[in-house]
């Protein structure tokens, strides 16, 4: 009797290992579209940012951005000596 239920469980690990192979690449492959989507969402969204960033501080079609924008002042002996 033992053989019996022995010889019918012969093909079961060969099916059970590809049903989660099959399963982990679908998987895989879903994660993976996921992530490309998501990575495109994030660089249209920066461009857009941008974009509004730059027209948002314009007033016109004609000016040009300069950069950079914030200019530190210059340090003097007082400044660094006496902390003026």
């Amino acid at each position: 009797m033992g053989d019996k239920i022995l010889n019918n469980k012969k093909g079961q690990s060969p099916l059970e290992t590809a049903a989660v192979f099959v399963i982990m690449v679908l998987l895989i492959g879903g994660i993976t579209n996921i992530w490309l989507w998501a990575n495109n969402q994030i660089v249209q969204r920066q461009l857009s940012y941008n974009d509004t960033r730059i027209a948002a501080g314009t007033s016109s079609d004609s000016y040009t951005l300069v950069w950079p924008v914030y200019t530190p002042p210059e340090l003097t002996e007082g400044m660094v000596v006496l902390g003026d």
